[in-house]
């Protein structure tokens, strides 16, 4: 009876370490997934940050040549017209050079 009693005891406390031990292992089984999972999320964040990333920039260099061509086209223009309205000023100003060099003379 009394080794009955403790044989019960025995096997309790048996179980009772079965139990812990499978509870660690499954704590370690958990840590390891999450630690996995973690893992995986931040290189599927990585890569859609790059893609992100190269999609700003794609946008940003489109813009940027939209605002070159546009300058380019507001440059040639002003210096057309610089050309333009200085066309017959030179030709002006040779005349009078001319002329002043031939009274002197």
């Amino acid at each position: 009876m009394v080794s009955d009693a403790i044989e019960k005891i025995r096997r309790a406390e048996q179980e009772a370490e079965e139990s812990l031990r499978d509870g660690r292992a499954e704590a370690k089984r958990l840590v390891a997934a999450a630690h996995e999972e973690s893992e995986r999320m931040l290189d599927v964040m990585r890569k859609e940050a790059r893609a992100e990333e190269k999609t700003l920039i794609e946008k940003a260099r489109a813009g940027a040549e939209g605002d070159a061509k546009g300058i380019l086209g507001e440059s040639r223009t002003g210096v057309e017209q610089v050309r333009s309205g200085a066309g017959g000023k030179v030709e002006t100003g040779v005349k009078k050079i001319l002329d002043a060099i031939t009274a002197a003379a």
